[in-house]
């Protein structure tokens, strides 16, 4: 009889950070020739303690902080709750005699991962972004491999660790691979398949400036041929009617149909945006947060503008030229194309069944 397989998840804060765990958890559980019990550590308030028992999965609350740029009361607060939340991963990792822990970065995976490190648990980090975050940073000299969604993730380590590094992609949900049809999906929103449409979106906290950019250029999209999509995350309200062109709604939860009923995309530049961008062969705007810790955003635009599958824009520019340049790529279906292209190229599309055969191969059950 196959032996149950445990699995301790750090993963969490924003959903790229959560969803490319459970792809590679997804796989994982396919392939794995036995049950498969998984457990998700963080933070009750944010996506994953939203979305992890939905998925039918154990989780487990952690009360940490990441760290704010101002000297404040909570940031001296914060190596207390580290040494707690560690603390309270270690007697979970004791009691539930977990075969890995698998983390993602953000401060959130941080207690779990040390935690694994700490009781002598093979430990996976997964970073999706070209530069390393602090948690995976710090986590990485006791790591038994590091799985990267860009080859350029390499030079961001120490030469020691280059064969525990495996340039793999990020993982990325399975709903994306089968996307409904364009003009399906279109009329879910009750939009005329003939019409170009505009998906924008900022996560699920939402994008102030891409909303701005929006509230600001309201007389220009109401006179315009495309439709919009707008996701404004759960903490914005317009301010201002809405011409009958835009749908606005605070989150989408279903993503697939959105994608696919899209003719251009306008986002941020998470990770998981653009891995899940070069999947579905969708061009893009990308929108930097400039405020990211690491400026891992900038660098994950880039690396798609080089590449010929996006445009990227500042915060400062998108009042005046958002939507100039939107209808520029709107009205020449040839660049549409190419850049659609030009995204699945840079697509990974095995990711997550590489990591999770992967991860099964180094701890020696496939």
């Amino acid at each position: 009889m196959t032996k149950q397989l445990k699995i301790l998840c750090g993963a969490g804060g924003t959903g790229g950070h959560l969803f490319p765990a459970v792809a590679v958890i997804e796989q994982i559980e396919k392939l794995y020739d036995g049950d498969v019990e998984v457990h998700f550590a963080g933070r009750s308030d944010k996506i994953e303690g939203e979305k992890v028992p939905l998925l039918g999965y154990k989780f487990h609350p952690v009360k940490i902080r990441g760290v704010r740029k101002l000297t404040t009361l909570s940031n001296l607060m914060i190596p207390f709750e580290i040494r707690s939340s560690v603390a309270k991963m270690r007697k979970l990792i004791r009691s539930e005699k977990f075969d890995f822990v698998l983390c993602t970065g953000s401060y959130i995976s941080f207690p779990p991962g040390r935690a694994a490190q700490r009781e002598g648990v093979p430990l996976f980090l997964m970073e999706s972004n070209v530069n390393p975050g602090k948690s995976i940073n710090m986590l990485s000299k006791g790591a038994a491999a590091i799985f990267t969604s860009f080859s350029d993730s390499q030079k961001f380590f120490p030469v020691s660790y280059h064969n525990k590094i495996f340039y793999l992609g990020n993982p990325v949900r399975q709903s994306l691979f089968s996307l409904p049809e364009k003009s399906d999906a279109k009329a879910k929103f009750d939009y005329d398949p003939e019409q170009k449409l505009i998906f924008i979106f900022g996560g699920s906290l939402g994008a102030g400036s891409i909303n701005n950019a929006v509230e600001k250029n309201l007389d220009l999209i109401a006179k315009s041929d495309y439709k919009l999509l707008w996701q404004t995350g759960k903490n914005y309200t317009p301010q201002n009617d809405l011409p009958r062109n835009i749908i606005q709604t605070k989150f989408i939860d279903d993503m697939a149909s959105a994608y696919a009923a899209a003719d251009l995309v306008i986002s941020r530049s998470g990770a998981t945006t653009v891995a899940e961008l070069a999947v579905i062969a969708k061009p893009s705007i990308l929108v930097p947060l400039e405020t990211a810790s690491n400026n891992e955003q900038s660098l994950n635009a880039q690396i798609f503008e080089k590449n010929g599958a996006a445009k990227v824009l500042k915060n400062k520019e998108l009042v005046k030229n958002l939507f100039s340049l939107a209808e520029q790529l709107l009205k020449n279906n040839e660049l549409l194309t190419q850049m659609s292209v030009n995204a699945e190229k840079l697509a990974n599309k095995n990711a997550a069944k590489n990591t999770a055969i992967k991860i099964l191969n180094l701890i020696n059950l496939k």
